[in-house]
């Protein structure tokens, strides 16, 4: 069935022109992953979609008797709720069905009218279990449980879990749900690669639609039987896989140029007649009917100016490196601005790590990797004082300035301009901030006036990172800061990292960041905290 279509739908955000006359169909079983830079309007398709926004023009028509789930990285769960029984949220139907056969399977007697009556309800309730996947559910739970290590963690909290553990949670709530359409935004946060390939066969082997947002390329390409692809401001939709949509793609822009090409080779050819027309307007006596042409011919350089396809900013993915001395703080502090000695960090029910030593100093670059629930969020709050080790002694070198940019990005005005924030964030002048903003936006004028609110998940992780470099900090403590990059946002991070002469200490499961850094890399294993080999 046809679950959403757009037609001849346009949307802006502000002045910014995001598309224009986008006409598609999502159906059931599509496997849609829906690509573009940052910036383009990701995020805005998935509010058209959810009905949090309306186009500019044109109508997005949603059947009534669909349903439409959403995954994000922040969805509000109760914190104080069993995991064990969010895990059984979405099955709530399908156990409550299970309790009623077995209570009707035990009212059976030797009353034959009786258990007629019996075995039709009976019947019934076993084909809406069967519909609803009921023989398969306590598989894909028990699976899904095993695959993500959430084993032991059924009596707990919600709260009393990891960043990836409740990431975990709010995914499986929205896969087993009994949705037509699930729309996944960049769901690959803390995954290894056993994780990765579960959910790529789930989503492969599924009967329902899904729309996924992702920079991993390998994860789409695994799955995807249709590309809603975002360029040139409108939405293209190619029914194909990945490797064929690059093909088809490469084909459509060398046609969309060629045409281009010609349509400006007519519309020079008409300007010169229009020219010529003004001048004979002039002599002519005839003036009226001249006239009547050449409106005509004005009409017509109008309409092949509409024609001409217009193609959005081409990202080099070279990052411009910005002058040295932005990156170049200015304050003296002494070599040691972390140090960890013999440190242990306990709770009642678990030991994260023991006898740890690490020594963090003035222009050292470390990356932090280990399991989901070994401790990386919770020694990034010891290195920023937020909390207490066990045992040990944890030095802070009172003089150096910390930052810790969490994984969401939260800016406390998001109305003001990029450049004021910037302005007011570090006291620089108007042209080195001007300068700065040109090195972080790919040298795009236009955002040196836009609002922070106007821009993607990526572009706010970039400003973020800037600013804080540009802030005189000594350490940069930085957590996932890559969930919602493009390549050009991860190259830019990379780079403004590498080039930074203070401290940093980055967590991330990026591996396609950690090859773009060389930093001295740190895994959390075994109840340690050590160099990786």
């Amino acid at each position: 069935m046809d679950i959403i279509e757009f037609k001849n739908v346009s949307k802006a955000f502000f002045t910014q022109n995001l598309y224009k006359n986008v006409n598609l169909n999502i159906n059931s079983n599509d496997k849609i992953a829906l690509i573009g830079n940052n910036g383009v309007g990701k995020s805005t398709f998935i509010k058209l979609i959810m009905d949090e926004q309306l186009p500019d023009s044109g109508r997005v028509i949603i059947n009534e008797d669909a349903t439409i789930s959403c995954f994000d990285q922040f969805g509000r769960i109760d914190l104080n709720e069993n995991v064990e029984n969010l895990l059984n949220l979405p099955f709530e139907r399908v156990i409550s069905i299970q309790k009623d056969m077995e209570l009707v399977a035990s009212q059976f007697t030797d009353n034959t009218e009786e258990n007629e009556i019996l075995l039709k309800r009976y019947s019934d309730l076993s084909d809406e279990f069967e519909s609803l996947g009921g023989y398969s559910y306590i598989h894909t739970q028990s699976e899904f449980i095993e695959v993500f290590n959430l084993s032991d963690k059924l009596n707990k909290k919600f709260k009393e879990l990891s960043g990836g553990e409740k990431q975990y949670i709010r995914l499986a709530i929205i896969l087993f749900s009994q949705s037509d359409l699930i729309i996944l935004d960049e769901p690959l946060s803390f995954f290894d690669k056993k994780k990765t390939m579960w959910l790529s066969n789930y989503i492969s082997e599924s009967d329902k639609a899904f729309i996924v947002i992702s920079h991993n390329v390998d994860f789409i390409k695994s799955f995807s039987n249709k590309i809603l692809d975002i360029d040139n401001y409108t939405v293209t939709a190619y029914d194909c896989n990945y490797n064929n949509f690059l093909k088809e793609k490469k084909i459509k822009l060398a046609e969309e140029k060629r045409l281009n090409q010609a349509t400006n080779t007519t519309v020079e050819k008409t300007s010169k007649a229009v020219d010529k027309k003004y001048i004979l307007i002039e002599r002519c006596e005839n003036k009226h009917a001249q006239a009547v042409i050449l409106r005509r011919m004005q009409r017509e350089l109008y309409r092949l100016d509409k024609e001409k396809i217009e193609f959005s900013p081409e990202y080099k993915y070279e990052y411009a490196p910005a002058p040295k001395e932005m990156f170049i703080s200015t304050k003296e502090i002494d070599s040691e601005i972390i140090t960890l000695s013999d440190i242990s960090k306990e709770y009642p029910d678990k030991v994260l790590y023991k006898n740890v030593n690490l020594n963090i100093l003035k222009d050292s670059k470390v990356c932090i990797v280990g399991e989901n629930g070994s401790g990386k969020s919770t020694l990034l709050k010891i290195l920023t004082g937020q909390e207490s080790v066990t045992t040990g002694d944890v030095f802070i070198n009172k003089k150096a300035k910390i930052s810790f940019i969490e994984q969401e990005t939260v800016f406390e005005n998001e109305k003001i301009s990029i450049i004021d924030y910037l302005k007011g964030k570090t006291g620089l002048s108007d042209d080195f901030v001007e300068a700065a903003i040109d090195t972080l936006y790919n040298n795009e004028p236009e955002f040196r006036d836009k609002r922070i609110f106007m821009l993607s998940g990526g572009e706010k992780k970039r400003l973020e990172i800037f600013a804080n470099i540009l802030s005189e900090t000594d350490l940069l403590i930085i957590d996932e800061p890559s969930t919602y990059m493009d390549d050009y946002s991860r190259t830019t991070i990379a780079n403004m990292l590498m080039e930074y002469e203070g401290a940093v200490i980055l967590v991330t499961h990026d591996k396609v960041l950690l090859k773009k850094i060389n930093f001295e890399t740190y895994d959390i294993r075994d109840k340690k905290i050590r160099p990786k080999e």
